[in-house]
């Protein structure tokens, strides 16, 4: 049984905020409430990962490791927000490592109960999809604007910016990518 402070932030979530009261709800029957401390690691770099995550209460970063050990902090997540996404909806493992920042309280998705879900009430199943969907569009948002803003900042790097340009637009305006 999901606590009610926790159901009502994750019905709250500005991410979900398009999905119908009762898709929601449908949802949130399928999720398992969980507290973790600052420094665990929720999801592992190169392990599999069987679980999307809503982060409801605290902060967690993310973390890639390289082969040479060193590591490098890609960005940090403040609840409410959804991580785990990539890797719940393909069979990679992660290429990040993400550890609560801080002790976290969160709502986790299986894929047994996400299969459950599809099978039980798939109008909840594609507006939980289409929610990851936006969650994603909008970090690729700011992927673009982060870059594009390095390299207008970092004029030497014009060939980059140039490349960088052509990529885009291969991405966005092709019909066959």
């Amino acid at each position: 049984m999901i606590d009610e402070e926790a159901a009502s932030r994750f019905m709250a979530a500005p991410w979900l905020s398009d999905v119908a009261h009762d898709a929601k709800l449908a949802i949130l029957e399928a999720l398992v409430e969980e507290r973790a401390a600052a420094g665990s690691v929720l999801l592992a770099q190169g392990q599999p990962n069987d679980h999307l995550t809503f982060l409801i209460e605290g902060s967690v970063v993310l973390e890639r490791t390289f082969p040479d050990g060193r590591k490098e902090t890609i960005t940090s997540l403040t609840a409410p927000a959804v991580f785990g996404t990539t890797s719940f909806f393909q069979p990679k493992p992660p290429t990040v490592t993400v550890a609560a920042r801080t002790a976290v309280w969160m709502l986790t998705l299986h894929h047994p109960a996400h299969e459950a879900l599809r099978r039980d009430n798939a109008h909840a199943a594609e507006a939980l999809s289409l929610a990851v969907v936006r969650a994603l569009s909008e970090r690729f948002d700011l992927l673009d604007r982060l870059f594009t803003d390095y390299i207008a900042h970092h004029r030497e790097a014009s060939p980059a910016s140039s490349e960088w340009s052509r990529f885009r637009s291969r991405l966005f305006e092709q019909q066959k990518l």
